[in-house]
């Protein structure tokens, strides 16, 4: 019932002779361990990089910074490769172990001077949901100070903080009283938030609020999703809404799983195309001449570093159209799903435009034996096309319905007075629920800019380097 392909991504950094070699200029005064980051980021950047062609001169013994010096070699229309201090941190998250309150915030700017950040949702089982805190709440105050566009991240992310709230009255939001103290531990982080079988006009719907393509550590997070869909297909749901407007991504295999559930089984069973990648020149040529498959004859465009195809899957619901919730949250795995599902059956969306990232990447530790840091990079190293050769969306894919998230006015996930859950039953059944109106905009809140959740795509396992 269960299926699972880990991304073994082959980087066999001797295959090209690896890097450009940096000149033997040094400077005398750049401690050793920035001479050994720099390095092995010139290296690895200059090897599976997507835009390695289009990689500056530079010099990696003479750069002071080795964040500055990644940032540097990025190509100008790369917004998502990024870099770590700590490689088992950023392993933890993929698995979905954080250290964490429980709670996922978005900050809005509410005047000049003062930032407010909306509950977007609660993990079940953790310090937050415990404490009371659910979706909608609104924090005015952390450890009694009003929060800023400076102060914000250095407030938020502390191990301890007390969090003040405040309600909106209609005009302004208002301090309530409540003051909730949280301590952030280290915690599993469930990415099945929510999930239900609605019955709304004589029809059964099934509705998944889904926040991350991840495994588990023992693919718990495989096993929970799993459970999820068999309740859909013993329920006999004849459509389903995924909820996947706070899903930044992850791995890609899942995605290519979950369409293979959602999809025709028509589809599954031809094992069609969910989507094709290309590397870089070098790579994609490399794969393209490899026989990963072990058959004797080379894979071609069929290497599984080139195309993923649907596989079996024992719940697939054959549905013939699928609704997806989405924000400008929605990124990279979930716009995957998206687009790779398109080609085969109506895929409905409900809400605003996503992020736009039609790239993958991997993360990358020191590959040296042994370790001589504990750093990690997560480079853009695939762009990827559905089986129609659509890619491309950077500014986002638009909705087929628009619909503002409502955090001023959120309503629990499954209720009918969520409008973008309206929306679609509406879609879906031909009759609207009631629902406010959404007010956020005319009250003036603005996006207070952060950072998506840097969840890597792709798991990478390298070889030792001779």
């Amino acid at each position: 019932m269960e299926y699972k392909t880990r991304i073994q991504i082959l980087l066999i950094l001797a295959i090209f002779g690896l890097a450009l070699l940096p000149s033997c200029e040094k400077d005398p005064d750049l401690p050793q361990e920035t001479m050994v980051l720099n390095n092995w980021i010139w290296e690895g950047m200059n090897d599976f990089y997507f835009w390695e062609a289009h990689i500056p001169n530079l010099n990696p013994n003479v750069e002071p910074d080795p964040r500055e010096f990644f940032d540097k070699i990025l190509y100008e229309d790369d917004r998502d490769s990024r870099i770590f201090e700590d490689y088992d941190a950023v392993m933890a998250v993929m698995d979905g172990v954080e250290v964490s309150t429980g709670m996922s915030v978005y900050p809005m700017i509410y005047t000049e001077t003062q930032v407010v950040a909306f509950v977007e949702y609660v993990v079940p089982g953790t310090p937050a949901a415990d404490s009371g805190i659910s979706r909608g709440d609104i924090i005015l105050t952390i450890n009694g100070q009003t929060l800023t566009q400076t102060n914000y991240y250095t407030m938020y992310y502390q191990t301890t903080a007390t969090f003040g709230f405040g309600e909106w009255d209609g005009t302004s939001i208002n301090p309530n009283g409540t003051e909730i103290t949280l301590q952030a531990s280290e915690i599993k982080m469930t990415p099945v938030i929510y999930d239900e079988v609605i019955e709304y006009q004589g029809q059964k719907i099934g509705y998944l609020v889904y926040t991350l393509f991840i495994y588990g550590q023992n693919d718990e997070w495989l096993t929970e999703l799993n459970a999820v869909f068999e309740e859909f297909l013993l329920a006999g749901v004849t459509d389903v809404v995924m909820d996947i407007r706070y899903n930044p991504g992850g791995d890609l295999s899942l995605s290519t799983y979950i369409a293979s559930t959602l999809g025709p089984a028509s589809a599954m069973e031809d094992s069609s195309v969910f989507v094709d990648m290309v590397w870089n020149e070098r790579y994609t040529q490399y794969w393209l001449g490899a026989d990963l498959n072990s058959d004797g004859v080379a894979d071609g465009l069929d290497s599984e570093q080139l195309r993923f195809r649907l596989p079996e899957s024992d719940l697939n619901l054959d549905l013939t159209r699928v609704y997806f919730l989405t924000t400008g949250g929605t990124a990279s795995a979930s716009e995957s799903l998206m687009v790779g599902l398109d080609p085969y059956m109506d895929v409905v969306q409900v809400g605003t435009t996503t992020y736009g990232k039609c790239y993958g990447s991997i993360l990358v530790d020191d590959w040296e034996d042994p370790k001589r840091h504990n750093w990690a990079m997560r480079p853009i190293v695939i762009k990827y096309f559905n089986a129609e050769g659509y890619t491309d969306f950077v500014d986002g894919i638009e909705p087929d319905h628009l619909v503002q998230d409502n955090l001023l006015y959120a309503k629990p996930f499954g209720s009918l007075e969520d409008p973008l859950l309206a929306r679609a039953l509406e879609e879906i059944t031909g009759v609207s629920p009631t629902v406010r109106k959404s007010v956020q905009a005319e009250a003036g809140f603005k996006p207070f800019r952060v950072p998506l959740k840097q969840i890597p795509e792709l798991k990478v396992e390298l070889p030792e380097k001779d």
